[in-house]
């Protein structure tokens, strides 16, 4: 009985079994069901049911709320189930954890945006929401309705917005509903619509439809000619429909991913397909608990899964699913869409009937590319940088038609070839058919001995009586992508740039590959692992900054880890790497902040800010690797994604992170099942999961026994407030939080009575350890936070509290930091120093934790100290090294970090949020690179590999106009052994050194991420060296120490000064005068061998030379880059050739 307190169940014990048992996170497999079962009965645990009772009562709750788990056959054959999409989104409204978080309408954010219904294509291109209700009554769009003045309109879109917005502020009240429609007049000639819209709003609405046509004779009048193209005096279908029901329409964020069904190794591949209600707020779409499953299959290929998605969402708009809304506790009716179709870049090429990202035409939204030849021409390079003409789904359907009608032609084969390569479009879906009658027609023309060969028309004719047999009935547009043509679905438009795999899984990823193997060329790795060990992460909220795991598997670390070493990897490569390198690192800082963004206060400005930071990102790219534009088309997949925002609102909300760690859900659900049906199997696994979850949070259903709406009873709603532990099985957060005992102190010893100078003897305080900020997260002793004062930033040297019950910091004591004039000139950060002005500020007015980081790069933090190792929670005698920061005010503010970045911008100066451009001359630079992949093409046409240092572009008479690539090396490819060339010495300089060259081959395998991928390596720098000294200036390492002695150091000759990229403090190095710039070099010979070294020594600084290491200290931080022993084993790993500044022929 519904009066029960623990109905549905028939007893507590099979309530609390089933919500033991119905955990996703937590899943039991038969036999440890029967293990629990067996253990609590044999402690004597009363009325236990068995395991049978627990599968009678799990079918019970399915009858009751309902079994969505159908049964579909494909047009192959291909059997699967899936949950129905209208059970789906019923227990949505009928639960109160949902419902009462849902927003009904899109929402015109003004400047801003935060929300997936703030964007263009709920507010503006997707029909309106299709009711309003006003007083009891429903008002339906395109209806006649009277509003309290006593005029007539015709609403055409509701929306909300704010109800009184100021003018220069972002913050709003309540927000309003909104009509935007057509006034209209009645006269004896009848209604008059406006030709002009306006907006008005709903709360003015006094009388339906429906009032005005039971009211005799008001709508006989009938419409004027001028306005029939605006509007009917007929009633909207849906009031029909819904029998005077509240109508919701429900837009769905849609998964789909391939993923493997086993814990092991081996791979077994399911597609799977989960979704999101996007009604709700962002905040809770990124919880567990609110992605719903759909579907799965090991057989049928993704586009039959998705065919059955889109039919059940399509039978559900077009009858309506009738729920129960706990909001207003009536009836109300459903009509569901999709809103966009999330997943990564292979998947939504698939979805979009693309061919993928390695054709001609790579891009799924544009249709930018060509041949190899064209994208390395002047024209086709810098399409790259910018949108093609955007593909539509009427010529991608048109294309796919004419692909059919050549498959019945001769030459078939060629033809559909060609086709796809000159248009990117191949459509899965119906690929099977076409290479069916493809093979047929080659067939049926072969000529057998003894038979006459059929004509052509008579092939023809075969062919399509076949293709008749094939489609079994039906159309062609049956077996054609059915995401196509779909109704409000644009699917060229709707699968969004994915940020994980473009971002963090592609352009961030690409650069940590080439960026380690330049320091492990260098020999720098150790440095670095140092410097990211010695890292503050106070603020940064990265936990995945493990250096010896990073440094250890760097060619195999996931989006979490690149998302975290985005954000501080200037601080540690600063004087490791070339500086274009640098400056791509720093602009990926920009762009992770930028496109991590959860919350946009102006729209139109962060919107331009992104597409200036993509384009000199690019820009960036193309000094350092110009061929990695054309051979990685995330690159360009970046151009794109300032539409997208535009289009559903912040990066963030298309991300697929929470779907990719929903998988391991659904593995879970795979791995305990008996793998016989996967699919029926983990269809009921998940529906179980949802019934269980739906009731214990007190959602309703419809119980046909006593034919009406109820809810679960009151000891089984109460349960999951009581055990929070029972709560976070099912996916439910939990925040409880509880604080340490502070200690007891005297008023008169704290630093908050001597920085405020006041006596209040007998007060006692105590002094906590940390205090939650106003963004709920917890600032310890030596933090540094964002405090109001107006705004600051400081150091918390203390944390008083008045009782020791006391949930409020009533003093703390605050460092003060204050900002330099400028940039940093290389980092483009913020430099803070800290003062010894110190404040006292209360709890309340702690908005924020940031992350700081030690300026070691002009503080010259070369000393290095040793910590023990902790294993097992054990200190042992093993060490590791980090950097001993001096003890100096200098620091910076990180504005790379994504934690907290919107009070970041806040409090730092008006004159220090915009950096500079890192490409101040980008037509000159794409030119350069345009330049060079001519002559690498050359080369390798010509067989001479010497060419692609530029020999070829005429380097004696023309000085290069941008930056040499700073890495560009060919891919790796298996080449015979060959007899070792022997080293060829030079001639003897009058200093009695001798520059030798030796011809080195390219290593077969490398242990870095460049290695693993298509490898794009970068070019050696053409310019000239940044330091030339003698070997006696470098004191060897002690024989203990971690870091390699450097190498023996050639005199190499300049070759061209490289001009400043944009306006920046004086150059940290000063290179030779020009006057020994040689330009007569052409060739190994004689004449063409290095200058004697003593004639650059007259040139150079005392800076320029580098201080003698000792024991336990690194090589000194240079003035430039790179270092002298970075930059010789950077030439000799890169075969440098010292007369001609290139490369050795044949050694890339």
């Amino acid at each position: 009985s519904p009066d029960h307190p623990l109905y549905p169940w028939p007893s507590k014990a099979h309530f609390i079994t089933s919500l033991l048992f119905s955990s996703p996170r937590l899943p039991f497999s038969e036999v440890q069901k029967k293990a629990v079962l067996s253990w609590a009965k044999e402690l004597g645990v009363r009325n236990l049911p068995s395991l049978g009772a627990m599968k009678k009562c799990q079918s019970h709750l399915q009858y009751l709320v309902g079994d969505p788990t159908e049964k579909v056959t494909s047009h192959s054959g291909n059997t699967f189930y899936i949950n129905n999409i209208a059970k789906a989104i019923a227990k949505d409204y009928a639960n109160p954890l949902t419902r009462l978080a849902m927003q009904d309408y899109p929402e015109d954010g003004g400047k801003g945006m935060s929300q997936v219904f703030n964007g263009t294509k709920m507010l503006l291109d997707l029909p309106s929401p299709p009711a309003v209700q006003v007083n009891r009554t429903v008002y339906f769009t395109d209806e006649l309705l009277q509003e309290s003045s006593g005029g007539y309109f015709i609403p055409n879109r509701f929306f909300l917005a704010a109800g009184d917005t100021l003018a220069d502020t972002t913050e709003s009240c309540d927000k309003v509903l909104y009509a935007l429609g057509r006034a209209a007049q009645w006269t004896e000639a009848g209604f008059i619509v406006s030709d002009e819209q306006e907006i008005i709003p709903t709360s003015m609405f006094t009388r339906s439809f429906g009032d005005i046509a039971a009211t005799c004779g008001e709508l006989d009048c009938g419409l004027t000619a001028s306005s029939i193209k605006y509007a009917s005096l007929s009633p909207n279908p849906l009031r029909e429909k819904s029998k005077g029901r509240m109508v919701y329409s429900v837009p769905l964020i849609i998964f789909m991913d391939d993923v493997s069904g086993n814990i092991s190794k081996q791979w077994n591949k399911h597609h799977a397909i989960y979704m999101s209600n996007a009604n709700l707020p962002r905040e809770m779409l990124e919880k567990e608990f609110f992605v719903r499953f759909v579907s799965s299959s090991p057989h049928a290929p993704p586009m039959e899964l998705m065919r059955a998605m889109r039919e059940s969402i399509s039978d559900a708009a077009q009858s309506g699913v009738i729920a129960w809304d706990c909001k207003y506790n009536e009836e109300i009716m459903l009509i569901p869409y999709a809103l966009f179709l999330a997943g990564d870049n292979p998947m939504q090429a698939e979805e979009c009937s693309h061919a993928g990202l390695n054709c001609n035409y790579f891009c799924r939204t544009c249709e930018v590319g060509g041949t190899k030849e064209y994208k390395e021409s002047e024209a086709g390079y810098n399409t790259i940088f910018t949108s093609g003409n955007l593909r539509t789904p009427e010529k991608t359907l048109q294309e796919i038609r004419q692909q059919f009608e050549t498959a019945f032609k001769s030459g078939a084969t060629t033809k559909i070839q060609n086709s796809v390569s000159l248009t990117g479009v191949r459509d899965s879906s119906s690929a099977l058919i076409l290479s069916a009658l493809v093979e047929l027609g080659k067939k049926l023309r072969k000529r057998t001995a003894g038979s006459q060969a059929l004509t052509e028309n008579e092939v023809e004719v075969a062919l399509r009586k076949e293709f008749e047999e094939l489609l079994k009935g039906g159309q062609l547009d049956d077996i054609i992508n059915p995401l196509l043509g779909t109704d409000g679905l644009d699917i060229h438009m709707d699968t969004p740039t994915e940020i994980l795999h473009t971002i963090l899984l592609g352009v961030v990823k690409y650069f940590w590959g080439q960026t380690v193997f330049l320091l492990e060329k260098a020999k720098f790795l150790p440095i670095f692992q140092c410097r990211l060990e010695s890292i503050d992460k106070d603020g940064l909220n990265a936990p995945c900054l493990n250096a010896d795991y990073i440094c250890h598997y760097k060619g195999s670390l996931i989006g979490k880890h690149f998302k975290s070493l985005a954000q501080v990897m200037p601080f540690i490569i600063h004087d490791l790497i070339p500086p274009t390198v640098l400056n791509a690192w720093t602009v990926i800082g920009e762009l992770v902040v930028l496109v991590w963004h959860t919350k946009i206060t102006d729209t139109e400005a962060y919107l331009a800010m992104l597409s200036r930071t993509i384009e000199d990102f690019l820009n960036v790219t193309t000094q350092c690797a110009p061929s990695i534009l054309i051979s990685k088309p995330k690159f360009h997949f970046l151009v794109h994604l300032p539409a997208y925002i535009r289009r559903f609102g912040p990066a963030i909300v298309f991300s697929t992170e929470r779907y990719e760690s929903f998988n391991h859900v659904f593995r879970l659900s795979c791995i305990h099942s008996n793998r016989q049906a996967p699919s029926r199997d983990t269809c009921r696994i998940f529906s179980h999961q949802d019934t269980v979850k739906h009731i214990a949070t007190g959602g309703y259903w419809y119980d046909p026994i006593v034919k009406k709406w109820v809810c679960a009873g009151t000891q089984v709603l109460c349960y999951l407030d009581e055990h929070p532990e029972q709560a976070k099985l099912l996916g439910i957060p939990n925040s409880s939080h509880n604080p340490p005992i502070p200690d007891v102190v005297p008023w008169s010893a704290t630093r908050c009575a001597k920085i405020l100078g006041t006596a209040r003897p007998g007060i006692k305080l105590y002094q906590a350890k940390s205090v939650v900020t106003s963004e709920g997260e917890h600032a310890s002793l030596n933090s540094h936070v964002i405090f109001r004062q107006p705004l600051y930033v400081g150091r918390i040297r203390e944390i008083l509290v008045s009782s020791r019950d006391s949930q409020t910091a009533d003093h703390v004591a605050l460092q003060l930091f204050t900002f330099a004039a400028a940039l940093h000139p290389s980092l483009y950060l913020p430099c803070i120093d800290l003062t010894n002005n110190e404040t006292v500020s209360t709890g309340i007015d702690i908005i924020c934790a940031v992350n700081i980081q030690h300026n070691c790069l002009d503080s010259q933090c070369t000393d290095i100290q040793q910590h023990p190792v902790h294993q097992e929670r054990i200190e042992t005698s093993r060490t590791k090294a980090t950097v001993k920061h001096k003890s100096t005010p200098n620091f910076f503010l990180n504005v790379y970090s994504v934690h907290n970045y919107a009070h970041i911008q806040r409090v730092v100066p008006d004159t220090l949020r915009e950096t500079p451009l890192r490409v101040t001359n980008a037509a000159e630079v794409r030119t350069m690179a345009i330049r060079q992949l001519r002559d690498k093409r050359a080369a390798k046409k010509g067989g001479d590999m010497s060419q692609l240092a530029g020999s070829g572009e005429g380097m004696d008479a023309q000085p290069p106009i941008a930056p040499p690539s700073a890495f560009d090396h060919a891919p790796a490819k298996p080449r015979k052994s060959a007899p070792k060339a022997k080293a060829k010495p030079a001639k003897a300089s009058a200093s009695g050194s001798s520059v030798q060259g030796k011809r080195k081959t390219a290593p077969t395998q490398q242990n870095s991420e460049a290695s693993m991928q298509h490898q794009i390596v970068f070019a050696p720098p053409t310019g000239p060296p940044q330091h030339v000294y003698s070997q006696a200036l470098q004191p060897p390492h002690p024989p203990h120490h971690s870091f390699p002695p450097p190498l023996p150091i050639p005199s190499l000759p300049p070759l061209h000064s490289l001009p400043p990229l944009h306006q920046s403090p004086p150059p940290l190095y000063c290179p030779p005068p020009q006057s020994y710039f040689p330009s007569q070099f052409s060739g190994p010979s004689s004449s063409s061998r290095a200058p004697p070294l003593h004639q650059f020594q007259p040139f150079m600084s005392p800076a320029h030379h580098p201080p003698h290491n000792v024991e336990g200290r690194f090589p000194q931080p240079h003035s430039g880059y790179p270092p002298q022993e970075s930059q010789a084993r950077y030439l000799q790993s890169q075969h440098y050739y010292p007369q001609f500044g290139a490369p050795y022929p044949g050694g890339m």
